[in-house]
């Protein structure tokens, strides 16, 4: 899974951490460990010029100042060298004494720079990196270099705030690729460390009120009328939370189904709120060693690099905090291995993807906009999930938030009977132009 981890060393307590975690999955993944510091000694010259003014008048001659800047940065760049091969030492060291595969890696500049750029061009599969560093004055914060790399790269980052990797581990469900790329890293790490698996997915029930109650008061009055708001306000309000809970209790039930089939317990915890919130506040009660959350979400759009929930709880967790899903790998590796848990289930029609559809069908506003067409996914052959390419995502991100799913759903089921298994902008196209030829989207 993980073959080459690159750990960043500072010489902090949470980078000695990184360090321990990084020695464990060696030895367990087989892996090569490189350890990296990076120094900069351009700042210190560049500290050291602005400070030149403020010397005593024997030491503003020009020549005398060239003297003192030559010294200093000879010493500057040699003693900054002597402490950080002293710092990779430690990780060499401890490397040895654990019999494990490992590089040292001495780099100068721009500290979150130079991470950035060596995890990008030399492929590593996991990145290592303390949530603080040496400079560290506040423990309930994520540091400047951490955050500005987490951002940049794509790499499965392990967020280490604790030198801890057992007991319990806690997966943040939202039925997103990046979230079930998360419960795989999670069953090879339950495998390996014989962790408790704890999959948690959390509705926001408020939210859709709102946004509802919102459309509702903005539309004209002739527009009201067609799509009937008036009349669907009530019906809405009371299946909102059935329709919600159904749709995430689908992913938790796909979570099982792979944990399963992997021969790994899971528990599966279904909550209504706001989902950082009620995340935190069970890690905080609990307190698992980590929590394991997908890069985006089921919100992502084009560009995005941290979801909202994600990104709270990289800085507000206690824990470790594994991100993944950041790789287009991942992703075609999940929609598939869904699909073959989806086929093992025992019964096609109360798999996770149709879920959305069942739901959908509570609403009368929304079959409005399905117009007469009954079909639904659990009564069609499934072959497999065609992948998504970034573009046809994208194409897409237009809809209607309410209904994105179901235009989305119907995109699928369209690919599927054509054969395809990747969903191109052509795809799209053609399918929306054969859906206004059935009249599947008519207003009534």
């Amino acid at each position: 899974m993980y073959k080459k981890i690159f750990v960043a060393i500072d010489n902090s307590r949470h980078s000695n951490f990184c360090i321990d975690i990084g020695i464990d999955l060696a030895k367990k993944f087989d892996s090569l460990l490189v350890g990296c510091h990076v120094y900069d000694a351009t700042l210190h010259q560049r500290r050291f010029r602005d400070m030149e003014k403020g010397l005593p008048p024997q030491y503003q001659d020009e020549s005398v100042l060239q003297r003192q800047r030559d010294l200093h940065s000879s010493l500057i760049n040699l003693g900054l060298k002597l402490i950080s091969e002293s710092y990779l030492d430690v990780f060499k060291n401890r490397c040895r004494e654990e019999d494990v595969p490992h590089e040292g890696l001495l780099l100068e500049g721009k500290n979150y720079y130079e991470i950035i750029r060596e995890v990008q061009e030399n492929s590593y599969d996991l990145l290592i990196l303390g949530a603080l560093g040496l400079a560290a004055v506040n423990e309930h914060v994520v540091g400047s270099v951490c955050e500005r790399v987490v951002r940049r790269i794509k790499t499965d980052v392990l967020v280490v705030k604790d030198r801890r990797l057992e007991g319990k581990v806690v997966i943040a469900v939202d039925g997103s690729l990046p979230s079930f790329a998360g419960v795989k890293s999670a069953i090879a790490f339950a495998k390996l460390y014989n962790l408790k698996l704890v999959a948690v997915s959390v509705f926001d029930p408020h939210y859709h009120r709102v946004a509802f109650e919102s459309i509702a008061n903005v539309l004209s009055k002739e527009a009201g009328q067609i799509f009937r708001f008036k009349e669907q306000e009530t019906l809405h309000e009371e299946i909102i939370d059935k329709g919600l809970a159904k749709i995430y209790q689908g992913h938790l039930d796909q979570v099982s189904r792979m944990t399963a089939v992997a021969g790994v317990e899971t528990d599966i915890i279904l909550m209504d709120g706001k989902p950082y919130d009620k995340i935190l506040k069970y890690i905080q009660n609990e307190r698992p060693t980590t929590v394991i959350l997908g890069r985006t979400g089921v919100h992502n759009t084009n560009g995005l690099d941290l979801g909202s929930t994600t990104e709270n709880l990289l800085r507000l967790a206690p824990c470790n905090v594994l991100l993944v899903g950041g790789n287009k790998e991942a992703g075609r590796d999940v929609s598939v291995d869904c699909q073959e848990f989806r086929e093992t289930s025992g019964n096609g029609k109360e798999a996770a993807g149709n879920t959305h559809d069942q739901v959908f069908k509570e609403n009368s506003f929304l079959r409005t906009l399905k117009g007469d067409q009954k079909a639904s996914v659990g009564q069609q052959a499934e072959t497999h999930i065609p992948v998504w390419t970034q573009e046809a995502q994208t194409q897409t991100e237009r809809i209607p938030l309410f209904v994105r799913d179901m235009v989305r759903k119907k995109i699928e089921e369209y690919a599927q009977e054509k054969g395809c298994r990747e969903i191109t902008t052509e795809i799209v196209d053609e399918a929306k132009t054969t859906f206004m030829n059935e009249g599947s989207y008519r207003k009534p």
